[in-house]
């Protein structure tokens, strides 16, 4: 069973390094956030991805931060004071309780090593529109100094295959110093 983040630990997730390594904003752009969008945060944590998404979307758009662990939800509800474009959004792996393609893209960063099963990937596509974006950063699987465990990680070419298995026809793929990003398209 993959484990999963532990809150306790949340402070690792805010790194100076983090962010030279693994930019949220040049990710957000490559996958298409950009005024307006409506962004999911699929395992958003205390907000790596969903602070500069909400700054990229404006008051135009709508980010969704959507996770399983009320705790993190709890910590980055202390970090969007003001930020009337983010929703918090408490979820369970195979359920989102968002509606029916409300969604224009969604990001799995550093997810979908968590996942078990294909529930979570089935509810992202249901809740993006058709044509919808998908990008999945995640652990390359190689040995590095931080991250989970070899054996939780997927290559860049078994996170394909999961994705075109839950109906995602693949676009493009980048290579990042740690991790790969997939750019996916709801078929």
């Amino acid at each position: 069973m993959p484990h999963k983040f532990d809150p306790s630990r949340a402070e690792v997730l805010d790194d100076q390094e983090r962010r030279r390594v693994l930019p949220p904003e040049g990710i957000l752009r490559r996958i298409g956030v950009r005024r307006g969008t409506s962004f999911a945060d699929v395992g958003c944590g205390t907000g790596y991805f969903t602070l500069p998404a909400s700054e990229l979307v404006g008051g135009e758009g709508r980010v969704y931060a959507i996770d399983i662990q009320a705790e993190m939800l709890r910590l980055l509800g202390e970090k969007i004071a003001g930020r009337e474009n983010i929703t918090l959004v408490k979820s369970e792996e195979d359920r989102i309780p968002l509606p029916e393609e409300c969604v224009d893209v969604a990001l799995l960063g550093l997810v979908l090593h968590e996942l078990e099963g294909s529930g979570t990937l089935r509810e992202v596509r249901r809740i993006l529109r058709r044509g919808g974006t998908l990008g999945v950063v995640d652990w390359k699987k190689v040995p590095t100094s931080v991250g989970p465990p070899l054996e939780e990680r997927l290559s860049r070419e078994e996170a394909a295959e999961r994705l075109e298995d839950a109906g995602f026809g693949m676009v493009e793929s980048f290579e990042l110093p740690m991790h790969y990003l997939l750019v996916a398209r709801r078929r």
